[in-house]
């Protein structure tokens, strides 16, 4: 991202940003990657994310411990094709619910350190414009279905 995007950035969420540092309470829910076929470099996160604070949360980028680098992404229909574009940054208000599933909302994970197998577990973090990190763990699944046996219901705070 250029200098004078990433100014424009701050400069339009910075209204958002709580005054307090560390009154971020972010809950991820049914946090996933996809599984991967042999020799794919890239894969996808999805999840749930729901702003519990009482002040908005400005995410300005993402990361995980697989990839060498993450992008938030959208799809939206441009002259009747489904396309991806990447997101700037992504604000959330209190008490709002976004969701990042296939065909919307996503992060995509380039350049994989290994094939991602169903059952691994990875690391997703989201970088906020504070400068605070908020991490979880995503399953590796073939697909969204959460399965009954576990609770991917994670509630975190940056310290």
């Amino acid at each position: 991202m250029n200098k004078s995007w990433m100014v424009a950035l701050a400069a339009g969420l910075c209204p958002l940003v709580p005054a307090v540092a560390g009154d971020v309470s972010l809950e991820f829910d049914n946090v996933w990657v996809r599984a991967m076929p042999p020799f794919q470099p890239n894969s996808a996160g999805y999840f749930t994310l729901t702003n519990r604070g009482e002040s908005a949360v400005a995410i300005v980028s993402a990361s995980s411990n697989v990839a060498e680098s993450v992008e938030m992404h959208t799809t939206r229909e441009v002259d009747g094709l489904m396309r991806m574009e990447k997101l700037q940054g992504l604000a959330v208000a209190p008490g709002e619910r976004v969701e990042f599933t296939p065909g919307g909302k996503h992060l995509m994970l380039f350049g994989l350190a290994f094939r991602l197998v169903p059952g691994d577990d990875v690391e997703i973090c989201l970088q906020l414009i504070t400068d605070e990190e908020v991490c979880t763990d995503a399953e590796v699944r073939m697909d969204g279905g959460t399965p009954d046996s576990q609770d991917h219901q994670h509630h975190h705070s940056t310290e």
